[in-house]
């Protein structure tokens, strides 16, 4: 057994890109003359020190035996099988997306979701990461169907599928998913990604305003982007008025879910601090004509007069501070925001807090990991009615059905007065202060033309109408029970009858299901899917339900394939940029498989059978080595060596040490019968992660 110590051997580990050499087997099958252990016949290893390409990952082949292949793409490929059996296996849903890369490639992304008998959960893996020229429906239909081929994934096993509702993707005439239609009839339709349909009713909620705010948010990220010394500063006046310090490096990005609203709640938690700071930055008149409200913040938050003085400080340094032109008129608009036009700023930053924290609560829910399928009618027509209810009046919307909402029209007479509409808490104590204030008439105005806007397309968008979501609900085991609840399985069975069992008598069970008292009780909060175990695992009671209820499990309802893209962007970044989307693919089905089973990698592939030194009189496993290995405090002593002080720097683990002594020629640690034990394993094992944690 040999371990690769060397710099040059360690970055062809850690790329993941290796290659078998000529001469290795490289399918799996042991080379011709050596038996099919892939050992030699003397059972004792072979001579001779690898190559830093011979790094590989030792897999268990069909004949018993055990071979190497190359490290990464090897076991994104073992895991990708697995899904792919699991897929033929189990019914499955899929959460397909497509983005561009660091390195400026196309990257079509598709997640599956099932539940797995064998483990009794709900798993969310990687199912592919491929690489696209053309970004159309015909295309995108192309490369699915010969993906589905080439693994054998049978389509009728597909449930649904979740997509963002662009005219690619989801298009009535010829969008991807009627495409796809083709393949597999019985596809249920779950409506697109709610969340994007949610970040583009707040865009539409900021067309209201001509985009004020976001332009204060983007001008104040810019400004301290390139500046490290005002960034010192912001900081420093926002720790005189005892505020919690927030940078506007992250503020506003105009592509994030609802980012207007973290940016709002940031600029509006550090709006006396950016007063403070910019009004170095005013002229000599704007100074003195806001001298008495900067007094009056100072004294607001009980600054002392040596705070005040390194205040005047921090302004008299920024006045001098050189800047560019683009630089003076970005400041110049910060200004007129923060100073000349405070009202107006300070009013629509509370519009934005109190209005979009609807907006992000919902998206919050299904951003997360829980199987909240059965939530999601609910809780859109929930969000629709709240946001009704802000400009209009409760009696003409709290007793209307689904449909009669998606068909309601706006009138006049159906609206609150101006001096009702909801518009956040300071602007609503505002508004009561100031009844006839110049700036108010123009703000209820907007406010009124953003909520109407906002709620009409919402209407458009939000199914809030559709069959599958509404049967989708009676998954709920809080409605276990009731009688709509039976009808609408009914319903949704036959929606998935070509998934269930054919001689089995589903109204039966869902008659015994809805009256029986040995199912454990359910409360809001417990987890569904645990729930739901109980009922599949009771053999023979509810054969064609639990099928049935295992295909609503897998159905994706948030955009999870989104942070499938946030891994992207930090693997592929300017240090690796020349990586393939092949070894992109792999990495990331790694990381899910990992994720999704929730292990770390030594707990998965630990393996009780496999035992090292076997042969020398001393066993142990690979989680020996992790719990039983040295602490970083302890003294590592070669067995050569049996004086510590005249041992050599590399053999002491002081954590304290800034270099390691190694040989230069040493490229390798041989670990012969001698010194193969548990203590010369670990010992060695210790020098190699010095040795790495130094280079």
């Amino acid at each position: 057994m040999e371990i690769i110590a060397s710099t040059q051997s360690r970055q062809h580990f850690l790329s993941g890109i290796d290659k078998p050499e000529s001469g290795k087997p490289e399918s799996g099958k042991p080379e011709s003359g050596k038996p099919e252990s892939g050992k030699p016949e003397s059972g004792k290893p072979e001579s001779g020190k690898p190559g830093p390409r011979e790094h590989k990952a030792a897999v268990q082949g069909e004949d018993g035996g055990t071979y190497c292949k190359p490290h990464c793409k090897c076991r994104g490929r073992t895991y990708s099988e697995r899904t792919f059996a699991n897929m033929r296996r189990f019914p499955f849903s899929m959460n397909i997306d497509e983005s561009t890369s660091n390195n400026n490639k196309k990257v079509l992304s598709m997640l599956v979701r099932y539940y797995h008998d064998d483990l009794r959960k709900v798993m969310v893996e990687h199912l592919g990461s491929l690489e696209i020229l053309r970004v159309d429906a015909a295309s995108l239909e192309k490369v699915l169907c010969d993906f589905f081929v080439k693994n054998n994934i049978p389509w009728q096993n597909l449930v649904s599928l979740l997509m963002d509702s662009c005219a690619v993707m989801r298009g009535s005439k010829t969008g991807l998913e009627t495409r796809i239609q083709q393949h597999c009839p019985n596809l249920l339709d779950v409506d697109g990604d709610s969340c994007h349909h949610i970040h583009n009713a707040a865009k539409k909620f900021s067309e209201g305003f001509d985009g004020y705010l976001e332009r204060v948010f983007s001008d104040l990220q810019v400004d301290h982007q390139w500046s490290p010394d005002q960034v010192m500063y912001l900081k420093e006046v926002a720790m005189i008025l005892n505020l919690p310090v927030s940078s506007p490096q992250r503020g506003f990005v105009n592509h994030r879910w609802l980012s207007a609203y973290d940016a709002s709640m940031a600029t509006h938690a550090m709006m006396p601090a950016y007063q403070v700071l910019y009004y170095g930055f005013l002229s000599t008149a704007d100074k003195e004509l806001y001298k008495e409200p900067l007094e009056s913040i100072f004294t607001k938050h009980n600054v002392n007069q040596t705070a005040r003085a390194r205040g005047e400080v921090v302004q008299d340094k920024l006045a001098k501070k050189g800047m560019t032109p683009q630089g003076r008129e970005r400041k110049k608009r910060i200004c007129q925001k923060l100073w000349h036009e405070e009202t107006t700023t300070v009013l629509q930053l509370s519009l934005y807090k109190g209005v979009l924290a609807i907006l992000k609560d919902y998206v919050m829910i299904f951003q997360g990991s829980q199987t909240l399928v059965h939530k999601l009618h609910d809780l859109q027509l929930e969000l629709f009615l709240a946001c009704l209810a802000c400009f209009v009046k409760a009696e003409h919307i709290t007793k209307l059905s689904p449909r009669a909402l998606r068909e309601l029209v706006l009138e006049d007479h159906m609206l609150l007065p101006s001096k009702d509409v909801y518009v956040g808490q300071e602007a609503d104590t505002f508004r009561s202060q100031n009844p006839k204030h110049a700036l108010l008439v123009p703000f209820l105005a907007s406010v009124r033309k953003a909520y109407i806007t906002t709620a009409v397309y919402l209407q458009k968008k939000l199914p809030l109408n559709s069959p599958t979501l509404i049967a989708l609900s009676a998954l709920d085991p809080l409605l276990r029970g009731h009688s709509q609840a039976t009808l609408q399985l009914k319903r949704l069975s036959a929606m998935l009858n070509h998934l269930l069992p054919e001689d089995q008598d589903l109204s039966r069970e869902l008659v015994q299901f809805s009256v029986d008292l040995t199912l454990p009780r359910y409360k809001e909060g417990d987890g569904m899917v645990d729930w739901w175990g109980h009922v599949f695992h009771q053999p023979g009671k509810y054969p064609a339900l639990s099928a049935l209820a295992k295909c609503c499990l897998s159905i994706f309802h948030g955009p999870r394939v989104e942070s499938s893209f946030s891994l992207m962007n930090e693997i592929i970044d300017q240090r690796s940029g020349n990586m393939n989307v092949e070894t992109f693919n792999a990495i990331q089905t790694a990381k899910y498989v990992l994720q999704s089973r929730g292990q770390t990698a030594v707990q998965m592939f630990e393996r009780s059978d496999v035992k090292f030194g076997e042969s020398l009189g001393e066993s142990f496993s690979l989680q020996d080595v992790v719990n039983d290995g040295p602490s970083p405090e302890e003294e590592v002593v070669h067995p050569e060596r049996p004086d510590p002080g005249e041992a050599e720097e590399a053999y002491h683990s002081d954590v304290e040490a800034h270099g390691i002594a190694l040989d230069d020629d040493l490229s390798h640690i041989t670990l012969t019968s001698e010194n193969f034990s548990l203590s010369g394993l670990c010992e060695k094992l210790c020098v190699l992660l010095k040795f790495f944690t130094v280079q």
